[in-house]
């Protein structure tokens, strides 16, 4: 114990804690962030698939928590080697710890377990564990009296959750004891039946499937999925929709004098302030950048867009496509939660850039932004889902050279639940608010849409006037 207090009052540590426990390793980052039973702290933790930590110490609550790096090590969460190996590096010249919690055999990622400081493992739930915890509850006289139904308790097949149902202060010892042992029966039947079931699968499998049979339904697959053209002339697969809307601008001799509402174009549009400016001070590098005089990273590409409901955050979208003759690519982060699991839904976002990319120069309007949500310590409650998501986007976001010909626009109505580090530099570091309209904009707006109308209404009014 004396090494291991040693180790964490450094300040760069490297921990690999390991026991097979289902639900382990949710309990220690949580036992780490919720008590004292660590010193030095208290802390708060950050998942390492691209976590873009920025400080050392972070403000939760009202109160400074020290950051250490957690890493994910479920598949679906870990991220790849090299991305893991520049969290590391991040991290350790940063001097905060790293901890990497698995209650699987090998669970730990070679790149921690190899370099760690300390390396704690443990077999699991014993019978000799649980009689100490039932003591510690009910003292040692009322263990000893029921030693032997203790002693038959299957303990390998109880979880940490099973422990807390189980055993509560103010419940009859033997009452606990009952539960344990019934918990325990539940779960290895539990476990016994999906065995069978995934034996039975992999069996029918094998007598129903022919590789031959296999590949020819993958090649229909894909010929049903196969690709169509867009109307900009780009082709992409059918096989991971993203649920974006392309939209083209309206030719530039749309809107003909008395034949309807002219064309949305940024340069008539009113009441839109500092987006306005920004939007034709774009427009203006765009032509540079296409005759090749301008660098992509050297102008202002990416914008935050917030107001109200109703002030138009989706008109401007449309009209810089307009004024600036490039597509709109429009998606929300509505659509992206629809896929069904986190990996559907960061695809969604990656193919949504990836959409975005093949039809460059092209404008990126993402609708509802702050529904990405922020990162939270890694211990809470569906954190691994939601820092993905962010992560994911912070990725998307992040450098000129990955981004270059897309413009990038995330609208939203609450700015402020937006997570700090989407708004940083090289991502939505421009934010410009729209305000509700005011009476001069109200009368532009209405001149746009009543446009040749408007000349009609003033000559009757006019005529109505004159009248004796």
């Amino acid at each position: 114990m004396r090494d291991l207090v040693s180790f964490l009052r450094q300040p760069a540590g490297v921990f690999s804690v390991q026991v097979s426990v289902e639900g382990f390793e949710r309990a220690l980052p949580h036992l780490v962030e919720e008590t004292a039973f660590v010193p030095f702290g208290p802390y708060v933790g950050m998942a390492a698939d691209f976590s873009f930590m920025d400080e050392l110490w972070r403000y939760v609550e009202g109160q400074a928590k020290r950051v250490f790096l957690q890493i994910p090590v479920a598949q679906t969460y870990r991220p790849s080697r090299s991305s893991m190996r520049a969290q590391l590096l991040w991290a350790l010249a940063q001097g905060s710890p790293v901890l990497a919690v698995a209650e699987t055999h090998q669970g730990v990622p070679d790149q921690v377990d190899l370099t760690s400081d300390v390396r704690l493992t443990g077999g699991g739930i014993s019978v000799t564990l649980l009689a100490n915890l039932l003591e510690a509850v009910y003292g040692s006289d009322s263990v000893s009296r029921h030693d032997r139904l203790i002693a038959v308790i299957d303990a390998g097949a109880l979880t940490l959750d099973d422990l807390a149902i189980a055993i509560r202060p103010g419940r009859p010892i033997l009452s606990s004891i009952e539960a344990l042992a019934g918990l325990a029966v539940h779960n290895r039947e539990e476990r016994h039946s999906e065995k069978d079931k995934d034996n039975a699968a992999s069996s029918r499998r094998l007598i129903t499937e022919h590789p031959s049979g296999r590949s020819a339904s993958s090649s229909q697959d894909r010929d049903a999925g196969g690709e169509t053209s867009s109307s900009s002339g780009k082709r992409r697969s059918k096989a991971q929709p993203t649920g974006a809307e392309v939209i083209q601008p309206v030719p530039a001799d749309a809107g003909t004098p008395g034949e309807g509402s002219p064309p949305l174009l940024v340069e008539t549009l009113t009441g839109y302030g500092g987006a306005k400016e920004w939007a034709l001070g774009l427009k203006s590098d765009l032509v540079d950048y296409l005759n090749g005089d301008l660098a992509w990273s050297h102008m202002s590409t990416k914008l935050l867009l917030s107001g109200p409901p109703g002030t138009g955050k989706t008109t401007f979208a449309r009209a810089m496509c307009n004024s600036l003759r490039i597509p709109l690519v429009v998606t929300s982060v509505s659509t992206w939660l629809q896929g069904e699991y986190l990996s559907a839904v960061l695809d969604r976002m990656a193919n949504t850039f990836a959409e975005a990319r093949a039809r460059a120069p092209c404008i990126l309007f993402v609708d509802e932004i702050d529904g990405i949500g922020q990162r939270v310590s890694a211990s809470r409650e569906y954190a691994d889902y939601w820092n993905a998501c962010v992560n994911k986007l912070l990725e998307l976001l992040d450098g000129a050279v990955k981004s270059e010909g897309v413009i990038v626009v995330g609208a939203t109505n609450r700015p402020n639940e937006i997570d700090e580090a989407i708004r940083r530099s090289g991502r939505l570091e421009t934010h410009i608010e729209i305000p509700r309209p005011d009476i001069p904009a109200l009368a532009g707006i209405l001149a746009h849409h009543l446009s040749a109308d408007l000349n009609v209404i003033v000559e009757a009014e006019a005529q109505k006037g004159a009248r004796p």
